[in-house]
């Protein structure tokens, strides 16, 4: 089975996910209204979106699920109402603006599956002044918790595995937040919110989550738990957070620091976050127990020295054979048939194909992202 299907199987088989949206939709859509589907995947949104009595719903996906999400409307009685744009949301464009914008590129934190950015660009450029938004409200939280799951990550990277230093892998691994599921037992105090993602005004731009938490009983602190409550529409709330009766299943994330550290019931702990969401960078520092630690998403991140190096401003870029077939295909993409293309392509680079399959591969490669 597809890796992708499966996982929007799991989507759409979150009845409290589905749940919460359905009503909200309905809360928000009129009849006649036109929609906007953002990342829409198998289209379930705007499905739910035609039910409510929306005239039309534009369905921007940038994935091959748009071709499931197509077939699945017209299965269900709306090909006629549903319009799928196959681009990412920053470069699609529609004949006209939308009512109604629903999204749920909440993540399991509130803003790593692209919220922010998306929604303030298709906000500005695709909804009508004072259209409506699903989500309207993203409040982000943070708790103090112990989680032996984490501190078993960072041990095993300390533990010198196969006879080696893996020391450089827990610097990785203690500067990355951590997809897991927080469960009530994990938290050693109540969660706090740290800062709310406000859609009809959010911009792409850093912006800070800090709060002071303070423990309720004795434990380790492994880290920094986060989760998020999305106000959708009339009234309708949404969230994984811990012990919620109406929790989806979607895990949290959780932001170590790099020594557990003893609390006591009454002990507060101080967490400050700078995010800058559109390059999913994340500096939090935390000051607990006496000590203070900082840590960093760019520490964590796995760069190439290579990658670094050819984006230096001081270095001069030069095409690989590869970059010059990618210029043959797109000047030759001047009226001619593609199988010309393929052709000529094969002729011009045959030190790059072994066949002439192999250069048609290349060329659909291109073609599917820069053409039309």
């Amino acid at each position: 089975m597809s890796l992708e299907l499966d996982a929007h199987r799991q989507f759409i088989g979150d009845r409290p996910r589905v749940d919460a949206l359905e009503r909200a939709i309905a809360a928000a859509v009129r009849p006649g209204d036109v929609v906007i589907d953002l990342a829409s995947g198998t289209g379930i949104l705007g499905l739910l979106a035609c039910r409510a009595g929306a005239s039309r719903v534009y369905c921007i996906e940038s994935g091959g699920i748009i071709a499931l999400a197509r077939d699945l409307a017209r299965a269900n009685g709306f090909a006629d109402r549903m319009q799928f744009v196959l681009a990412h949301s920053s470069y699609a464009r529609l004949p006209e603006p939308a009512d109604v914008l629903i999204s749920d590129q909440i993540g399991q934190f509130g803003f790593e599956a692209g919220l922010v950015q998306t929604v303030a660009d298709v906000r500005t450029r695709l909804l009508k002044p004072g259209g409506r938004i699903i989500p309207e409200r993203v409040t982000m939280y943070l708790a103090p918790v112990e989680t032996p799951a984490l501190r078993d990550v960072l041990t095993f990277w300390s533990s010198g595995p196969v006879g080696f230093s893996f020391g450089p892998a827990r610097e990785v691994a203690v500067n990355s937040g951590h997809r897991l599921r927080i469960e009530p037992g994990h938290l050693l105090g109540p969660g706090v919110a740290g800062a709310a993602i406000e859609t009809q005004t959010i911009i792409d731009a850093p912006f800070d989550c800090c709060a002071s938490l303070t423990a309720s009983r004795d434990g380790l602190l492994d880290g920094i738990g986060g989760w998020f409550v999305a106000d959708l529409a009339g009234g309708v709330a949404m969230t994984n957070a811990p012990g919620d009766v109406n929790r989806i299943d979607r895990r949290n994330v959780v932001f170590p620091i790099d020594h557990a550290v003893p609390l006591r019931a009454g002990d507060v702990v101080d967490v400050s976050m700078r995010i800058r969401p559109s390059d999913l960078l994340v500096k939090w520092t935390v000051e607990a127990g006496g000590r203070s630690f900082s840590h960093s998403t760019l520490a964590g991140m796995l760069i190439p020295r290579e990658d670094l190096e050819r984006t230096r401003p001081t270095s001069t870029p030069r095409l690989t054979d590869r970059g010059v077939a990618r210029r043959t295909v797109l000047e030759l993409c001047d009226g001619r048939p593609l199988a010309a293309v393929e052709r000529e392509v094969f002729a011009r680079h045959r030190d790059l194909f072994d066949s002439e399959a192999a250069a048609q591969v290349f060329v659909a490669e291109v073609v599917t992202r820069y053409c039309v």
